[in-house]
């Protein structure tokens, strides 16, 4: 009779501490202090009654614990990833368990890593590296500190663009991301713990998610297209010869291509997890309009070197370009901006859009030059960051000295302010050192420009081809979309367990 009270009250036990557990019930007898979780009375009354039921109830317990152990283990999943799970709460007396909350959520959810960087040796991504992000986003933007900087750019990434990045961070709030306002404290603490201090702070959301537009695009929808043709678009048009996608093969892998220059493109299997359609169809029919870091050409002159190649990074200072020898081998230079030779400008207009980041003038009755980089432009002025002001000068050709770069017949180089004449003239006199000096540009000159004033450019361009518009029709233009705004990096089985994931956490 005693042997079978303790073989029933074992098994009421072990019933009603599984389904406690389920229920995600509070410990017994102790809630506050969490003392005796139901996985530890599940855990010994399942003991009990494997030791003393009879071997078909023996079996039963230990299918009912197989059970347990795989549901137990589920459940430790929320507490170390929130790659599949909603943060709901986040507990600030512990900043650096906040900070690995955001980790997992700056590698996860919210796709930070597959263009972030945190390792300054690691190969260059797609946006800038983050390695002390913590400490040098107070240096980005006077007045304003690390935390403000983070949180403005991860509502607004266009806000502060580093030099040689474009405008491809999309904004994480907004759908297909949409971290929530504690995930995006938790990846601000995470930013903030990479060389610099946590401020555990709460902050108000520089937005209004109620009224805001919480989908990424708020545009008419793309023309629909067949996925399935789009990837036959894909393969044929030569995009797979470039551009690498996960899972698909290409057919003519190996084989030269006359058409084109086989290139090193960006990987493809995320891009539309990670951008807009809009920015991958711009991307096909403007291929110049934003270049991913990494994958643009130049071709610069500093020093009398000509460098050809490709722009594998850029800051305020310096370049770093890569060029490939004839016989494959490839070499990277480091070159100052400073470096890079003048040019002579003949025309002024669109100065920033042909690349000229830094220009010299000089205005009509002064002897003395302005030269800085190149702040803003419109149709008819230029302003110039000098030293530490600015200074706006014309852009018409009567308020500016020209000047004459040429290359006389036998050999030597003249450059001087002009005086009167053109090109075009029999005679055209020109100051050299000093001096007037007449010439017959028929006769006397090999080469010769006539510029309103010069100027540093790194002109940064696609390798892609630009002639998608003319080779694709519309149907094939709206199917090849179609085809990549599949590539998530997602397979159906990982999105379908994805789901099930984020449904077990919220339940």
């Amino acid at each position: 009779m005693k042997n079978t009270l303790v073989r029933i009250a074992s098994l009421i036990i072990m019933v009603v501490s599984f389904i406690a557990f389920v229920a995600k019930a509070p410990a017994f007898p102790i809630p506050s202090e969490n003392l005796l979780p139901w996985s530890v009375w599940f855990m010994i009354s399942l003991l009990v009654n494997i030791v003393v039921w009879f071997p078909v109830m023996k079996l039963v317990s230990f299918a009912l614990g197989v059970i347990w152990f795989y549901a137990f283990i589920a459940g430790l999943v929320p507490d170390t990833s929130t790659a599949s799970g909603t943060v709901t709460t986040l507990d600030w007396t512990d900043p650096d368990a906040v900070a690995e909350i955001g980790l997992a959520i700056f590698n996860g959810k919210g796709q930070c890593a597959a263009c972030h960087t945190l390792d300054t040796s690691a190969p260059k991504g797609r946006c800038p590296d983050l390695t002390d992000i913590g400490i040098n986003a107070a240096n980005r933007v006077p007045g304003t500190d690390a935390k403000t900087y983070l949180i403005e750019s991860l509502y607004d990434p266009g806000k502060y663009l580093v030099t040689g990045y474009g405008k491809i961070m999309p904004e994480v709030w907004k759908n297909p991301i949409a971290l929530t306002k504690l995930e995006i404290e938790a990846v601000i603490a995470f930013l903030q713990s990479q060389g610099g201090e946590i401020d555990p702070n709460p902050f108000d959301e520089p937005i209004d998610r109620a009224k805001a537009e919480t989908t990424a695009e708020a545009l008419p929808p793309l023309l629909s297209g067949d996925p399935e043709a789009g990837k036959k678009v894909f393969i044929e048009a030569a995009c797979i010869s470039c551009h690498e996608v996960t899972g698909l093969e290409n057919p003519k892998a190996g084989e030269a291509n006359e058409d084109f220059e086989v290139v090193t493109a960006p990987e493809l299997t995320e891009i539309a997890a990670l951008n807009s359609m809009r920015y991958i169809e711009e991307s096909i029919l403007k291929p110049n309009a934003e270049i991913v870091p990494g994958y643009g050409t130049v071709k610069i002159k500093a020093k009398g070197i000509i460098y050809e190649g490709t722009l594998v990074s850029r800051d305020d200072e310096k370049i770093l370009v890569r060029t490939k020898a004839a016989d494959g081998t490839e070499e990277e230079h480091t070159i100052l901006l400073s470096d890079i030779d003048e040019e002579p400008i003949e025309d002024l207009a669109n100065l920033i859009e042909n690349g000229y980041f830094t220009l010299t003038l000089t205005p009509t009755g002064s002897d003395t030059s302005v030269s800085g980089e190149i702040v803003e432009e419109t149709d008819t002025s230029v302003t110039l960051k000098v030293g530490d002001e600015t200074q706006t000068l014309s852009k018409v050709d009567t308020d500016l000295k020209k000047q004459l770069a040429a290359v006389i017949f036998d050999g030597g180089d003249i450059l001087g302010e002009v005086v009167s004449g053109t090109l075009d003239d029999i005679e055209i006199v020109v100051i050299v050192d000093g001096s007037e000096e007449s010439y017959d540009p028929s006769f006397d000159f090999d080469e010769a420009t006539l510029a309103l004033g010069f100027g540093r450019k790194l002109l940064v361009k696609s390798p892609m081809p630009d002639n998608f518009p003319i080779l694709l029709s519309v149907s094939d233009m709206a199917n090849l979309l179609a085809y990549l705004s599949t590539l998530t990096g997602v397979t159906a089985t990982e999105e379908t367990a994805s789901t099930e994931a984020v449904e077990e956490v919220t339940e």
